[in-house]
């Protein structure tokens, strides 16, 4: 009877040792930068062109609606990778049923070097018989080079709309 015993009890007591090991080997993987999306720059309105800025001018709005990521590290640093969301609605004066924008990715902790944004262009095409469009766009990758995982909390990636002066004006005072 003791030797049934012995074989099971011997088991049971080596689960928490075995379990041990394969924590060591699992590591926690490191965390991705911060990614935020840009208050300012999170919608735009595009008019057609000329002085006219009322309803009727408007070509399409667009927002941000989110994004979807991962980060991985190798030994240049950190490298993220991210598919931008967007809900698009044309406007009375758009003729082509095409909505042209940018978007941009930026780390305020490397300005004024040029390596500190990226823009995006994006075509997004409405369908025949709708107005409204909802798109995601392609993978876009960034780099940043930090070797130390444990400062990357430090590289804020910041996320908006490309706006013309006056786009941005007019976001600020919506805001408001």
């Amino acid at each position: 009877m003791i030797r049934r015993l012995a074989l099971p009890v011997a088991a049971l007591l080596a689960l928490p040792v075995l379990a041990s090991c394969s924590v060591l080997e699992k590591k926690e993987p490191p965390p991705c930068p911060p990614i935020y999306l840009l208050g300012d720059t999170a919608s735009l309105t595009k008019y057609k062109p000329g002085k006219g800025r009322d309803l009727t001018d408007i070509e399409f709005t667009a927002e941000i609606q989110g994004y979807t990521g991962d980060c991985s590290y190798d030994e240049k640093g950190a490298i993220v990778e991210m598919q931008v969301s967007f809900n698009l609605t044309r406007g009375p004066a758009d003729d082509d049923r095409k909505a042209n924008f940018e978007y941009f990715l930026a780390v305020p902790l490397y300005y004024p070097s040029p390596a500190a944004k990226a823009v995006f262009p994006l075509e997004v095409t409405f369908a025949e018989g709708s107005n409204y469009a909802r798109h995601t766009d392609e993978s876009v990758v960034m780099r940043i080079p930090v070797k130390d995982k444990d400062i990357i909390q430090k590289y804020e990636v910041y996320l908006g709309f490309q706006t013309s002066p006056d786009e941005l004006d007019a976001n600020r005072k919506a805001r408001k």
